[in-house]
């Protein structure tokens, strides 16, 4: 099969918990994307961004990068680096922009990005070619980041550094029971517009939202933990084993288990708690 010939990946990876400094003329081109914590980027020692929260940029070897935490924050770094002829094809068709100005994208759908590129991730790292579907699912990731930069929104600053505290909390502590009324009292505003504003920033309603975190954390902790279903339900929050199956198999097409095997290779038996 060579429907998606002349695309390989170089190198990738993913911390949530990232403390470190790029500053280089790239060999390879990268999707880099911060979806957590606050980054510093300067493109050819001259233009320069402080971002906070769901941002996603290109680097190449056409340019000087430097990027990395602000104050010695953690931040989460993910990042997929490739070449090939494809490549080039992405750049003259304009579904990967390079010279993108402004370079940085915030991210529409910060959970859908971060698990495509975790999807990626996973099989590049898997022995062997790298699979087509990480191929489809790489231009999947170049399509969310050419839709984010067709309609990013605004919002009034107050407003705006409102939202972005209160959706990074929920991103951090999912399993946390939030009171979105309290939230919209603590805005001054009515629940109705809260939850307008809400789903024009993530284009979610915010107990979606929640549960879309939930479900991502929970996709996280199949591929790198060995807690077993159980056990990664009640860490997001979703006391309810069956409900959370449900749940999960609704938002990935498959259950926890057929999730964990499909991304790890690993086939493990649930604990019961009986001998």
């Amino acid at each position: 099969m060579d429907f998606f010939a002349g695309h390989y990946i170089s190198c990738c990876g993913s911390n949530q918990e990232h403390f470190g400094w790029t500053d280089r003329v790239p060999i390879y081109y990268g999707i880099q994307y911060n979806h957590s914590g606050k980054l510093y980027l300067r493109i050819n020692h001259e233009k320069e961004y402080r971002l906070e929260g769901p941002y996603a940029f290109v680097t190449h070897p056409n340019a000087y990068f430097e990027y990395g935490n602000i104050n010695g924050e953690p931040r989460s770094h993910n990042f997929i680096c490739s070449y090939g002829e494809r490549i080039e094809a992405y750049i003259k068709s304009g579904l990967l922009q390079p010279d993108r100005d402004p370079a940085p994208v915030r991210i529409a759908n910060p959970e859908k990005f971060l698990q495509t590129m975790l999807a990626i991730i996973a099989m590049a790292r898997r022995p062997g070619p790298l699979p087509p579907r990480a191929i489809l699912l790489y231009e999947d990731l170049l399509l969310q980041m050419y839709e984010s930069g067709q309609k990013e929104k605004k919002l009034p600053p107050y407003q705006e550094i409102f939202f972005r505290k209160l959706i990074e909390e929920i991103r951090k502590h999912p399993e946390e029971e939030w009171d979105f009324e309290q939230q919209a009292e603590k805005c001054s505003i009515t629940t109705t517009h809260f939850r307008r504003l809400f789903k024009e920033i993530t284009d979610l309603p915010p107990r979606q939202f929640l549960i879309q975190c939930r479900l991502q954390h929970a996709a996280h902790l199949l591929i790198f933990s060995h807690d077993s279903i159980g056990e990664i339900a009640e860490k997001v929050g979703i006391e309810n084993q069956f409900y959370f199956s449900r749940l999960f198999r609704e938002k990935y097409l498959t259950s926890p288990l057929e999730y964990r095997r499909e991304f790890t290779g690993k086939v493990e038996e649930e604990r019961s708690g009986t001998c």
